[in-house]
């Protein structure tokens, strides 16, 4: 029997999605740019959309192959850090994959907690490839709470997405009957006032925890980070102390 072929790195996807970026913005930028009133900015544009999903598909790819590979995070011996989160938060949707650029911010979230460990989280079933980011591994309805549980006792630090789906407040009531306060952290990102309110709530109602009030960025945020909405709460960590009281710590501006 035939060996099966090894995973594609995405290099040839990734490679052509810039080719398409940088014919696009060659095409856009002859016919005039944003001054421009020439139709042939228009036919610019599309090669540029175009490129980002194929860098996109190809940093997808890559991502598979790391996960599944002979050196993947999921099969070797060294700590990690386990990121839960409403898989409605991955980055999947179209507007999502644009604004995403050349980085996610699940990727930007692994390299800042690469000190810790590397990035590992439950993938979303059905999936055929994983969002850029945490490396994958996926599980059947029956066993995720004990791969979730697993993962949770051998993390350096676990780190849940602040949400309001009936899953992730079952690992949130696992975490804090599993976790020292100093391996849990709770990351707030793109979630409204109101969101924020009611997990904050629900939280305090159903585990007596209280975590602190979370304002709205300042102007000059939204300026500087186009991806900071005022209609949300400040982007940030809360993490505990040793008697589980909460503080909480602001993103830096990007």
């Amino acid at each position: 029997m035939s060996e099966a072929a090894p995973p594609s790195s995405g290099c040839a996807l990734k490679v052509c999605g810039i080719g398409l970026i940088v014919l696009g913005g060659l095409i856009y930028g002859a016919a005039g740019g944003v001054d421009g009133d020439n139709p042939m900015v228009f036919v610019g544009v599309i090669p540029m959309i175009l490129g980002l999903f194929v860098y996109f598909r190809g940093r997808r790819k890559a991502a598979h192959a790391r996960a599944v590979g002979p050196s993947s995070p999921l099969n070797d011996s060294k700590p990690d850090v386990l990121y839960l989160r409403s898989f409605r938060d991955d980055t999947s949707t179209t507007g999502k994959i644009l604004f995403s650029g050349f980085t996610t911010d699940e990727e930007q979230l692994a390299d800042a907690l690469r000190p810790f460990g590397d990035l590992v989280a439950i993938g979303q079933p059905g999936e055929a490839l994983p969002v850029p980011g945490a490396s994958r591994m996926y599980a059947t309805e029956t066993e995720w709470k004990d791969v979730v549980l697993t993962r949770m006792r051998s993390a350096t630090l676990v780190v849940i997405r602040a949400g309001n789906s009936p899953g992730l407040l079952w690992e949130v009531g696992q975490a804090l009957a599993t976790l020292s306060p100093a391996k849990l952290v709770i990351f707030v990102f793109n979630l409204s006032k109101s969101d924020y309110d009611t997990f904050a709530a629900r939280v305090r109602s159903t585990f007596g925890l209280d975590l602190p009030e979370i304002g709205s960025p300042r102007l000059i945020r939204t300026v500087i980070d186009y991806r900071e909405n005022p209609m949300n709460v400040m982007p940030g960590f809360i993490h505990f102390l040793d008697d589980w009281s909460a503080e909480f710590l602001p993103l830096p501006v990007a």
